[in-house]
């Protein structure tokens, strides 16, 4: 027995099913589900995206439909941040009459009609657009926007894609959240926790800031920033992070820190306030927006609870 290999216990194995229980018990084996397993130590040996390929293969095997994977897992495939949604099952979408079906190790989204899809590791999975559109209409407003906001800041989609596959959606639940998902997403969102960020602000009714404004002074180019409030003279950076157009593997910690604290120097002598904050403080909302009322942005009036 090969620990790299994939092991399934069929009708013609499963005399082997006993023995392949044991060595799980014992640590040899990894239960990826009911008659799959993986040797342990190559499950330990690779990557997180490795172990979703053989989570999702096995998924896939086990339901007896032509599947797309769908919703978070096709997030996953397509490299696609998943922020506020929980949950290690596989999520896999039929066409036709079959049922919506929630076990252990999957999900099973029903749809009547077809689904755009793609292949990644030949892997059938719904296409990036639908993918933003059904974690929207499934996980809410910050998963799709998180999604959303990457895909578009990545080339993954376009905003026609978002649209037509909100169109080939139709009705049905989720639908509404998923149109204000498609209407706010934006690709100069360069992360995770700059969407979080831009979702918290609008939760709260934070006016709505520029993204990712180029700063100048008499030296010339000052840096990139997160985010811009023009009229208020105030700059946005979400934990810290600048922008200086230099690969960050080619310089040290200390130079990194010297280098922010010269650009922040640069971007206060032009009359400008600086307000950052980390996952934590965007994740609670509260401390962010303190600090940004301390800068002087005020609120506006408080956008529904998403």
């Amino acid at each position: 027995m090969r620990a790299a290999a994939v092991l399934r216990i069929d009708a013609e194995t499963e005399a082997r099913g006993a023995v392949m229980r044991r060595a799980a018990g014992r640590g040899d084996l990894r239960r990826v589900r009911r008659g799959v397993y993986v040797g342990a130590d190559h499950w330990q040996g690779i990557e997180p995206r490795q172990r979703n390929l053989i989570e999702i293969r096995a998924a896939i095997d086990a339901t007896r439909s032509p599947s797309l994977v769908s919703h978070r897992s096709a997030a996953a495939l397509w490299g696609l941040p998943v922020v506020g949604a929980g949950g290690t099952e596989v999520h896999l979408t039929v066409t036709g009459d079959s049922g919506p079906d929630n076990r252990r190790t999957y999900v099973r989204h029903a749809v009547a009609g077809p689904v755009p899809a793609s292949e990644i590791d030949g892997i059938p999975v719904t296409s990036a657009a639908r993918t933003v559109v059904d974690l929207a209409r499934t996980d809410g407003f910050l998963t799709g926007a998180a999604a959303g906001d990457a895909a578009l800041h990545r080339g993954a989609v376009t905003p026609d894609e978002l649209q037509a596959a909100l169109a080939a959606v139709g009705r049905g639940r989720g639908i509404r959240m998923a149109r204000d998902v498609v209407a706010f997403v934006d690709g100069r969102s360069e992360s995770a926790g700059e969407s979080l960020s831009r979702v918290r602000m609008r939760e709260l009714g934070v006016p709505a800031p520029d993204l990712q404004h180029v700063v100048r002074d008499d030296q010339g180019f000052v840096g990139r920033v997160d985010f811009w409030w023009e009229a208020l003279g105030v700059v946005g950076e979400f934990d810290g992070r600048s922008k200086y157009g230099i690969d960050e593997a080619d310089r040290s910690a200390s130079d990194q820190l010297w280098e922010e604290k010269l650009r922040e120097d640069r971007l206060r002598a032009l009359g400008l306030t600086v307000v950052r904050w980390t996952w934590s403080d965007a994740w609670l909302g509260g401390p962010m927006l303190a600090r940004l009322h301390t800068a002087g942005v005020g609120r506006m009036r408080r956008a529904p609870t998403s």
